[in-house]
């Protein structure tokens, strides 16, 4: 698969707040240039998407480190051949699975390696990790390069612990990591440091995909430990999602970067899906 590396005249943005329907999942993204950066006159590293084909959605994210001159491209190369890759293999029959998210890693490297070419530079100047989470249905493949986060919450009000309140949370993926730094999906050794888990999960009703600078969304860094989750925002979705209805739902987001620093000054993107009760979710899309 060719992955094209055109100039391009967008503006990238200080921050950008979005919400998209894809049935049942309400999903929202978060993308904030990192302060450090900004006061240095720095471009934002992080990168993400969110695409969908053949009844399937996907978010990915990549945080390029932020030493690497060339990070920035690593990122965008890094998504845009994610998001091509599985586009491509869905449409053609492909069904969601480790070995299909693990092949779009792959690709993912691949593009870097083709934009260093392309540069004529050195591929670990475009260093950046990678998340993606890919769903169909019930079915939810998810896999991780890098220090990003991945987890699923389900409503406490499901099975056991009926009528309480609340999201619980669980990591979805996480993958090996070095004392100091990051593994990257530019390192030729990508992939040892993957790691991919695949379910059949009708009860999950939140997934979550960010980048380090975003893990004050569910992770308590206070804690000295990132796997103690922290539940004071994700506890409020269906309250704020209640109260605000899905157009205007994207203000719980707003309220998160207005009131929830970065821990680390950086970059930081933040993609949920949320599946909504059936009293608050859009109308069905109907065909453009």
């Amino acid at each position: 698969m060719s992955i094209g590396f055109a100039i391009r005249y967008d503006i990238p943005p200080l921050a950008r707040l979005e919400t998209n329907w894809v049935p049942p999942w309400l999903i929202a993204r978060v993308a904030q240039h990192g302060p450090m950066h900004f006061r240095r006159g720095e471009p934002m590293d992080d990168h993400h998407i969110i695409g969908s084909a053949a009844g399937a959605f996907w978010m990915v994210a990549a945080d390029g480190v932020g030493s690497k001159r060339m990070s920035r491209f690593g990122s965008e190369a890094a998504c845009r051949a994610v998001d091509a890759f599985l586009g491509d293999r869905l449409l053609a029959g492909a069904v969601p699975s480790r070995q299909l998210l693990s092949d779009a890693f792959k690709a993912a490297h691949e593009a870097i390696q083709a934009r260093a070419r392309q540069d004529r530079a050195d591929p670990l100047d475009y260093c950046t990790t990678l998340c993606a989470v890919l769903v169909r249905g019930n079915d939810i493949v998810a896999a991780s390069v890098g220090d990003s986060s991945l987890a699923i919450g389900t409503r406490k009000g499901r099975g056991e612990g009926e009528g309480q309140a609340g999201i619980s949370l669980a990591a979805l993926c996480s993958g090996p990591q070095p004392s100091r730094a990051t593994y990257t999906i530019a390192d030729p050794n990508w992939a040892a440091y993957l790691a991919t888990s695949e379910s059949r999960s009708p009860h999950v009703d939140l997934i979550i995909a960010a980048t380090d600078g975003a893990n004050g969304f569910f992770l308590d860094h206070a804690a000295g430990d990132q796997n103690i989750f922290r539940t004071a925002w994700v506890d409020h979705l269906d309250e704020r999602l209640a109260a605000l209805g899905p157009l205007t739902f994207v203000n719980l987001f707003a309220a998160f970067i207005l009131n929830q620093p970065s821990e680390n000054d950086d970059d930081r993107t933040l993609l949920i899906a949320f599946r909504p009760p059936a009293n608050h979710a859009p109308p069905a899309a109907k065909p453009r």
